[in-house]
This record gives structure tokens, sequence and C-alpha cells, in this order.
């Protein structure tokens, strides 16, 4: 045979190895591929990950015989074995269901590349895993849920101490199978947990009206489904967002939290800026203007609008990276906009509820009015009538000084019918006249207040005993009314003391600020304590102490017109106290107090 013939026959051999090794690889990665599809439509049929990691053990086992499996969860500050190959030796079983540390250094160096990583010549004694000797080579995969590691898929290779390429693409493939799965379960379980809590919160909207309580709830819900997280609940006051609720557990942040915090403040200011949900990657490195929320990472908020103004908003973060999956927001939104439906509620049955106290005032001083004019503005109106007959009389006996005097009768009932009347308007005025909502500082309008009543005390001695005042929110024409009525009467019912003594302080409640005016005065009695705040109502004579009654009535409107409510006690012969509330918030109508944000 010649050479040529030996050359054509070994190059026929080579080439029929080569296509034999193709043909294998072509069969290998045919495998792979069936392989991957059977896994994909294995789990788009389940999504218990448990019974699929026990499938992908015994595929991979098939593909790779000399490869053992083993599915971990995170349980606490461990991963614990879930699922373990048959053939692994008891006491590498054993370690594993017992847990290894976090800071395992393959799995952890895996948890940080968030990616399925390979380990050729492993060593189990630098990995600090005992029994674990008959591994070289390793593969971990992670799956994450809300941007946490929550399960491992750990495979080892038992006389390999090098992957293939192939056994490579087998692992990745196993693994997105895998991780579809565990994806889809996580997000029905997202999607279901959003359902009850809409439900839930849907519930609570029906039966309450207190909005602290329905933002407390829908953070109660919230924090059922993602744990670990801090919330806020804040109305807009005064210029500020003030946290009405929050569980953050900073005491410095707390504070600064509830004190105020300004417009402008990053997250608060996109959220009314977008009119809308907003979510935030890393927003405490842009917070410089609240004390400790730097710590804080991840971030959503939600505004509330009334009458066109931002008027709350409810917020979470975390001190923990979070990555925004669609159904961790879909969460938030869904809560969020079943405490925009119970706010709104709230604030309805709030503006009821103040509608109602108007009609009810407005009922009383309708009835006080009647009272009134069948009365009080008949006395005038029968002296002026008396008296013009006494004086034709008297004209026509020639006696001049009866007719003098039944002039003077007169004009005093006339100016008495007017004093009244103007005081009518006055009250009606009190009524309809538009208020503003601003913030208003209390001291200054106090100040103001005693500097005018200080000529009606008539050079006597009085002592004033004023605390420093709150600033609230309210109209500050008709505030400066009230003040002025409760000073000037403080000072009219002191006039028989030697030395009068006036005192005025405020103290704040959960809801309102509650003001008081307190003198030594003359007083009255207990029992007609319910007469005081009716139009014309008087509790001292004409001759004791001038006044048309009118004062009282709208010091009570204007009070109540501001969602307060007024009040007095005395002792007779040792002074009276004349208290009232003001609401620490009244977001039915913002007014110039929101206008800032924009």
């Amino acid at each position: 045979m010649s050479d040529s013939s030996l050359l054509t026959v070994d190059t026929l051999s080579d080439e029929v190895i080569r296509l034999r090794e193709a043909l294998a690889a072509a069969q290998q990665q045919n495998e792979v591929l069936s392989t991957f599809v059977a896994l994909s439509e294995a789990a788009a049929t389940t999504d218990d990950v448990t019974a699929l990691a026990r499938h992908v053990g015994g595929v991979l086992r098939r593909n790779i015989p000399n490869l053992l499996a083993v599915y971990f969860t995170r349980q606490g500050e461990r991963w614990g074995a879930e699922v373990v190959s048959d053939a692994v030796p008891p006491e590498f079983t054993a370690l594993v269901r017992a847990g290894l540390p976090l800071d395992t250094p393959f799995l952890a160096q895996t948890v940080a590349a968030r990616t399925p990583q390979f380990f050729d010549h492993w060593n189990s004694a630098e990995q600090g895993m005992p029994h674990a000797e008959q591994f070289q080579a390793a593969g971990v995969a992670p799956f994450f849920q809300g941007g946490q590691p929550v399960a491992l898929l750990v495979v080892g290779l038992v006389g390999q101490a090098v992957w293939t390429a192939q056994q490579r693409q087998l692992f990745t493939s196993v693994y997105q199978a895998l991780y579809s799965a565990q994806q889809r379960k996580a997000l029905g379980q997202e999607q279901q947990r959003s359902l009850e809590a809409f439900m839930m919160l849907t519930e609570a909207i029906g039966l309450e009206t207190d909005r602290v309580r329905l933002a407390e709830r829908a953070s109660e819900l919230f924090l059922a489904s993602m744990p670990g997280w801090s919330t806020g609940y804040y109305e807009w006051d005064g210029g500020l967002w003030r946290a009405r609720y929050t569980n953050v557990p900073d005491p410095r942040l707390r504070d600064a939290l509830f004190a105020g915090v300004p417009a402008s403040t990053p997250g608060l200011f996109e959220a009314v800026e977008a009119r809308g949900p907003v979510f935030f990657d890393q927003l405490g490195v842009r917070d410089e203007l609240v004390v400790g929320a730097g710590s804080y990472d991840a971030a959503a908020f939600i505004p509330y609008f009334r009458d066109g103004q931002p008027t709350a908003m409810f917020a979470i973060g975390s001190e923990q990276y979070q990555m925004w999956l669609p159904e961790d927001r879909a969460l938030f939104e869904a809560v969020g906009r079943s405490l925009g439906l119970g706010l709104e509620r709230a604030w309805q049955a709030q503006e009821l509820e103040e509608q109602r106290s108007e009609l009810q005032a407005a009922n009383e001083e309708l009835e006080a009015f009647a009272y009134s004019v069948s009365h009080d503005l008949r006395t005038p109106a029968r002296h002026v009538k008396g008296f013009t007959e006494l004086g034709r009389r008297a004209m026509a006996q020639g006696q001049l000084d009866k007719v003098e005097r039944a002039f003077r009768v007169m004009e005093g009932a006339a100016d008495q019918m007017n004093s009244m009347i103007d005081a009518m308007l006055a009250l009606s005025h009190s009524t309809r006249q538009p208020l503003t909502h601003t913030a208003v500082n209390l001291s200054a309008l106090m100040e103001h207040a005693r500097r005018h009543v200080e000529d009606e005390g008539g050079g006597r001695q009085i002592e004033w005993r004023i605390e420093p005042l709150p600033q609230v929110m309210g109209d500050p024409a008709t505030l400066q009314q009230v003040l002025t009525n409760l000073l000037s009467n403080a000072v009219k019912f002191t006039r028989t003391r030697e030395r009068a003594v006036i005192e005025i302080g405020a103290q704040a409640g959960d809801e309102a600020w509650t003001v008081w005016v307190q003198d030594n005065g003359v007083g009255f009695d207990p029992a007609y304590a319910d007469r005081l705040f009716g139009p014309f109502q008087r509790l001292h004579g004409h001759s004791e102490f001038e006044g048309t009654g009118i004062g009282l009535a709208t010091v009570r409107r204007i009070i109540v017109r501001h969602g307060g409510r007024i009040w007095a006690s005395s002792v007779p012969g040792e002074g009276t106290t004349f208290s009232f509330t003001l609401p620490h918030l009244r977001p039915l109508v913002l007014g110039e107090g929101a206008s800032g944000l924009r």
C-alpha cells in the first residue's frame, strides 16, 4: 500500500473521530436544551420552589453524574438546607441541615455578586466546611426577594476540579428555570398580600374617621407584608410637614419629624411636584435637612391633596438597600390608595361635623335673636313711646324739666337700640366673613389686645400674668376679636376689685391647644353658664356693668368656625375663667399656608 493510501485512511479516520465528537457534543447540547425546556415547562406549572429544587437536583445528576446538590433557604443568620441529594454523605448532610454561616466565603461571595458563581479547585478547608473533602469544584446560584437574599442552589463536583463549559451552561439553565418559579411564587404572594391589605384597609375605611388611626392601620398592613420598614404619616401644618404618626426607631429623627420638616425636603418635595407616588433608591444621601435621615436608602412617598393643595403624605423607608420590584411598588400603591380613600372620608366627616356645629350654633343664635327682638328691642321702643307721651303732657303743662328728662330717656333708649342693632350686625358679620388659614402668633395678638383694653381700666391697677402663647393655625383678624373681647370682659368685671389680676395661658393637647383667660372679678352663678354665649344674654344688670351681650356670642361663633369650642367656669365673688380650643390642624382650607409648596 502506498504512503498516499495510508494518508487517506488516516485522514478519514481522524474525520470520523471529529464527526463522532461533534455528534456527541450535539447530543449533549440537545440534552441540555431538552433539560431546560422540561424544567421551564415544570416551572410554568408549579410555584412550589422546594419541589422544583428536588427536580432540579435529579436533572443535574442525570446529566452530570459526579454532581451532588443542596438547596438552602435563609433561616435567620444561617443558610439551612431544604433539599439534599440522596448520595450526599450523612456527616455532610447533618452539617448543612444544621445550617452554614452567612459569611461562609464562597456563599457570601455569590450573594455579593448577585449572579451564579463557579469555583474551580474548591478547597473545603479554606471554606471552613468539614466533611466536604470529596468536592473539588462547586457552583452556587443565588435567589433574591425584595432585594434580599432568600435562597441558594449549591452543587459540588466529585473527582472533577474544573467546570466544563457545557456543565456551566446546564447549571445556569436550571438556575434560570428555578429562579423563574421562585419569582412567580413571590409575585403571587405579593399580589395576594396586596389584595388582602387593600380589602382590610377598605373595611377599616368604612368604620374609622380618625386620620392618624387610619395611617396606623395602613402602616400595620404594609409592615405585615414588608417587615422592618419605617413608616410615617405627615400633615401640612404651618409651612412644615409634621409627622402625626411614625415608627422610626431613632429618637432624634422622630423628634425632628414630629417638630416638622421643610417643604423642600427631598422625597416630600418631589412627591408634591409629581402629584403621585414616587420611589427612590439611596434617598438618604440627598437629605441633609433632617437629622438622622441619612441612614435611609430606599424610600417611597405618596401625597394627598385637598382642594388642589397638598395636605397629607404617607411615606416608607428602609435602612437596608432595597431594589424596588414591581410587586413592592404595587403593594405600596395599593395601601396608599386605600389610605387616600379613608382620608377623604375622614375629611368629609370632619367637614360635615363642622357644618353641623355651625348649623346648631346658627339655630341657637336665631332663637336668641327672635327672643331679643321680642324682648330686648321692645324695651327701648317702649321707653321711646312711653316717654314721648310723658313729654307731650309735661310740655302742655309747661313742666320743662320733665320734658328735658323725657328727652334724655328717649335719647338713651335710641342709643341703646342703635348699639344693639350694631352688635347684631357685628355678630352677623362674624358669621359671614370668610376665614383665612395661616400661622398666627397668639402672643402678638394677646399683647395687642392688652394694649387696646388698658384704657378701659380707668387708671386702675391691673396685674397681668401672661404666659408665652403658641403659634396656631387660624384667621388672625377674628382671633384678635376673640382675645380683645375676653380681655375687655376681664377688665370690666374686675372693676370692683382694688387689685385686679388677669392671667392668660395655654396648654398643648393631642388634637388642639387650650387657651384660657382668668380673672379675679365678680364671677357669676355657674348654673347659668350656658346662657353666657347666647346673643343679648346677660347675667348682670345694665346698671352694674354696661354692654350689649353680643361680645361672647361673637367669640363663640368665631371659635366654632375655627373648629374649636369655648366654655366658662366661675365662682361667684372670686372670678371667672374662659377657655377655648384651637385645633392643631385644619386641613379643609389650607389658604396661604400651603402655597409655599409650589
